[in-house]
């Protein structure tokens, strides 16, 4: 069931994507004149003839791998010799296609255009992709944000705002989630607001004054849950403990705690443990659970202090799906793309400066995103969701033109870097040697390639640890 999941979603997914970035060269092509003489679905070997438009013919192949597009003038990656130019020629003039231009008589602008619009199609189609997914449905969580705990002396404390409080609103904002309401605190920086407190069975406003500084990106790893029969149980943990340290190390996310745990399977570890004012040390060993997942047993969230003095965190979550209006789900759509490319972003930075686990920046084949796009589609099938497949799409849309934007020879990328060489050197290399140096780069792209695909098939992708 995962094996044929997984060729659904490369099917439904991967080769659409590939499609549509072939397309967003063909229309490139067309507007800046370069004469396409084939756009194909699927590679060849060719099928069949589907039609001919214009000078164009469409083309059916027979290894479902994605698309082509064949400009006069252009071998797939690489500029066509003088003597590969004549077959072209020929074509032209039995299918009587007149003023034919061909890759190489475009200018270094038209060809930049034309070799960049399959990832700028791919971005498009991403964003759009996040867009459909705000206007259908798409889910969303709602929380009662207790307060964790409340530093003495702060303005929290002083408005006599206690543990165990829920936020409701913020100046009559509805509050849904932790994240909202510290988001709605650091814009009313020195203001008053009024929280809408319930407390027990009673609902009360408390004015207080937003005036401290804002608080940096530090977040508090707490523990919401703790399991019977697992060692966190027996090691005396408790809810509401925040987890301030493992072996001295200082633990500042979910994610770093749940690797550490992972790494030290069978090995005692040290825990430091903030209850109420008490810092606790307490020693427990990870061990696997039913799952086969090695853990301690705890249930952990993270939760970043207010401004204001106090800690909130979500309890109670409760997921639904809303459908927005065409001009919240732009919005919405928007900040997804922004978010993707910071995400992107960062991962870079942690993995030049070694903060992140090898094993999640692993190259991935198509058979890895099969691996992992089939669980997702089997999850949008059992939700009858389009979330998550259409979120995988999007997800993978901008990796894909990423990819292509390397200024590595055999993709876009480097086809854009031999034009902005001859922009400088005011004329272009030698055909056969831009050739030569494209086809070494296509041969090792599909060495790693290979390499990815065995890695793949040996040590499959394990999608319950992506992102931990």
């Amino acid at each position: 069931m995962d094996f044929l999941m997984g060729i659904l979603s490369f099917v439904l997914v991967l080769i659409p994507l590939v499609i549509i970035h072939e397309f967003g060269h063909f229309i490139a092509a067309k507007l800046v004149g370069i004469t396409v003489l084939e756009f194909g679905i699927g590679f060849p070997p060719r099928a069949a003839v589907l039609f001919k438009r214009g000078e164009t013919i469409y083309t059916l192949n027979w290894l479902p791998i994605g698309g082509f597009v064949r400009p006069y003038g252009e071998d797939f990656v690489r500029p066509k010799t003088p003597d590969e130019l004549t077959e072209d020629r020929t074509e032209i003039e039995e299918r009587g296609i007149q003023n034919p231009k061909s890759v190489n008589e475009a200018k270094p602008g038209e060809r930049i255009l034309f070799m960049a619009a399959g990832p700028l199609i791919n971005l498009l189609a991403a964003l759009l992709l996040f867009i459909f997914v705000a206007l259908v449905g798409q889910p969303f969580q709602r929380a009662d944000v207790t307060v964790y705990d409340v530093q003495p002396d702060s303005a929290a404390a002083t408005a006599g705002i206690e543990q165990g409080d829920i936020i409701r609103t913020v100046d009559g904002q509805k509050v849904e989630s932790a994240e909202d309401f510290n988001n709605l605190i650091d814009r009313n920086a020195n203001s008053l607001v009024t929280l809408t407190i319930q407390r027990d069975q009673d609902t009360v406003d408390v004015p207080l004054m937003v005036s401290g500084p804002k608080v940096g990106n530090e977040e508090r790893v707490y523990i919401t849950q703790v399991e019977d029969d697992m060692p966190a149980k027996a090691a005396g943990f408790q809810e509401r403990d925040v987890i301030l340290a493992v072996d001295d190390i200082q633990i500042n996310s979910t994610d770093q705690l749940i690797e550490y745990t992972q790494a030290h399977e069978g090995q005692e570890m040290i825990v430091t443990v903030l209850r109420g004012k008490d810092t606790l040390e307490l020693p427990v060993t990870p061990r696997e659970d039913k799952q086969g997942t090695v853990r301690i047993g705890i249930g952990i969230g993270q939760a970043k202090p207010a401004r204001i003095g106090l800690t909130a965190i979500n309890e109670n979550i409760d997921t639904y799906t809303k459908a927005l209006p065409p001009g919240e789900a732009v919005q919405v759509g928007v900040e997804e793309f922004v978010d993707m490319h910071k995400a992107l972003a960062t991962f870079v930075v942690d993995l030049i400066q070694g903060d992140l686990d090898l094993s999640l920046a692993r190259p991935v084949s198509p058979i890895g995103i099969g691996q992992i796009g089939g669980p997702i589609l089997e999850q949008s099938l059992d939700e009858r969701a389009a979330y998550p497949i259409v979120m995988f799409a999007g997800w993978l849309s901008i990796a894909l033109a990423i990819t292509n934007l390397l200024p590595i020879p055999g993709l876009d990328g480097g086809r854009i870097l031999f034009v902005l060489i001859e922009i400088i050197r005011g004329k272009p290399l030698e055909p056969e040697r831009e050739g030569a140096i494209h086809f070494i780069g296509l041969l090792l792209l599909l060495g790693i390639i290979a390499i990815t695909l065995i890695n793949d098939i040996i040590n499959p992708i394990d999608v319950g640890n992506l992102g931990r």
